[in-house]
């Protein structure tokens, strides 16, 4: 179910960008914070002792099965990757950087959802080992607060 009703958009950032969103997702951990970002195309490594802005540590894409491989995402600017997103994220929402201006309005999500569905009926997902690896949590303070969430996965 989604029931915002988002938009999805497309735009092109920067690595240097991309690792501003993405520390964005992690800045509140381990607090349960709606920012906590989902991704796919790629995997990521946040650090949970350092602070908040400097905590992802690495990033490598995907392959075609969504299996994180050795390829590093670079994390600079030096690099321009393509991305969706949903417009409350690219109007500034949960804290990530405001790239409405630079967006191109894409489709409605759900529909998008509802189409992928009715063209792909019945579905046959695909059950991952838990965690599957898109989003790691390093401790580098051992048992010093504030340690990595345990993860339960779910029934």
């Amino acid at each position: 179910m989604l029931p915002f009703g988002n938009i999805v958009v497309t735009l092109n950032v920067n690595g240097s960008e991309l690792k501003t969103m993405l520390e964005n997702g992690v800045s509140r951990m381990p607090n349960v914070d709606g920012r906590f970002p989902q991704v796919s195309g790629l995997c990521f490594t946040y650090d949970i002792a350092l602070p908040a802005g400097s905590r992802v540590t690495s990033a490598v894409t995907t392959d075609a099965s969504g299996n994180c491989t050795a390829t590093p995402v670079d994390l600079t600017s030096a690099t321009t990757y393509k991305i969706a997103e949903n417009d409350f994220m690219a109007n500034g929402g949960d804290g990530y950087p405001a790239f409405a201006s630079r967006a191109t309005t894409q489709n409605i999500m759900d529909a998008d959802v509802a189409d992928f569905i009715s063209a792909h009926s019945p579905l046959s997902p695909v059950v991952k080992a838990f965690p599957d690896g898109r989003i790691n949590c390093a401790d580098s303070n051992g048992a010093t607060a504030p340690n990595c969430p345990t993860l339960v996965p779910s029934p």
